[in-house]
């Protein structure tokens, strides 16, 4: 019984999940560099011009609003990530191998009556 508890604890989906708590918070909205700019699109042109004249360079950022759907097609999957998906749903699990492995062994020495 007390295996049974200690397993329920322990798991993700146990007795812990029922007990109410404030969860883990994501910030999903970090920034962690030392110049960093929220936008969509960005488009900064700098030139360099040795004249002695001040250089004026533009900005234009495009900002977004919050997005309510997000509709994401990859269609270029390459053919060997397909394959390995296949073979990979196809062929037997490690466990599978080591049993046939030792059964190929033991049937080499078993005694013939």
């Amino acid at each position: 019984m007390r295996w049974l508890v200690l397993a329920l604890l322990l798991s993700s989906c146990g007795l812990t999940s029922f007990i109410p708590s404030g969860g883990t918070n994501v910030a999903a909205n970090t920034q962690l560099g030392k110049e960093n700019k929220q936008a969509v699109v960005t488009y900064e042109e700098e030139e360099t011009n040795n004249a002695g004249r001040d250089i004026i360079t533009e900005t234009k950022e495009v900002e977004a609003g919050p997005v309510e759907k997000l509709w994401i097609n990859n269609q270029n999957i390459p053919p060997w990530v397909m394959i390995l998906l296949l073979l990979g749903w196809l062929l037997p699990t490690p466990t599978q191998i080591g049993q046939s492995i030792a059964n190929f062994v033991l049937a080499l020495f078993r005694r013939k009556s």
